[in-house]
């Protein structure tokens, strides 16, 4: 006896012909982490980029040796080097979040990637240096 074809079969049939369609277009694994990673560097900004405003509006009138007293505070060079990380991580995962979307060649998005993130490595190496000279050195 044959079996009856319904509706339901023709929807299964066309969803595997669309999950084969799709399923080398990479992974979603990552997607989460990476969104999740930028809602806590974008919470995390908040408090710190409103501490680092306050600070520079507070030191605009004031002279270098002032300045590089008020860094040299502990709790201050902690806070001017996670809000330098904090921007730094959640600005890399939107620039990625922007090359996946417009950038489809592949050589292309390795070439843009690499060169972010090295430019971001060298920010951070350079930001968390100067801090830390400032601080140690006072």
């Amino acid at each position: 006896m044959a079996k009856a074809f319904s509706l339901s079969d023709s929807t299964a049939l066309r969803d595997e012909t669309a999950l084969r369609r799709v399923r080398q277009h990479g992974s979603a694994r990552d997607g989460l982490r990476e969104w999740r990673l930028q809602r806590l560097t974008a919470l995390a900004l908040i408090p710190l980029g409103l501490c680092f405003a306050a600070s520079i509006l507070w030191l605009a009138k004031s002279d270098q040796a002032t300045a590089a007293a008020w860094l040299a505070s502990p709790v201050s060079a902690l806070l001017v080097i996670l809000f330098v990380l904090a921007g730094l991580v959640h600005a890399l995962i939107g620039i990625r979040s922007v090359f996946l979307d417009y950038v489809h060649t592949r050589a292309r998005l390795l070439a843009a990637e690499l060169l972010v993130r090295a430019a971001a490595a060298i920010l951070a190496g350079a930001s968390v240096l100067a801090v830390l000279k400032l601080f140690l050195g006072h």
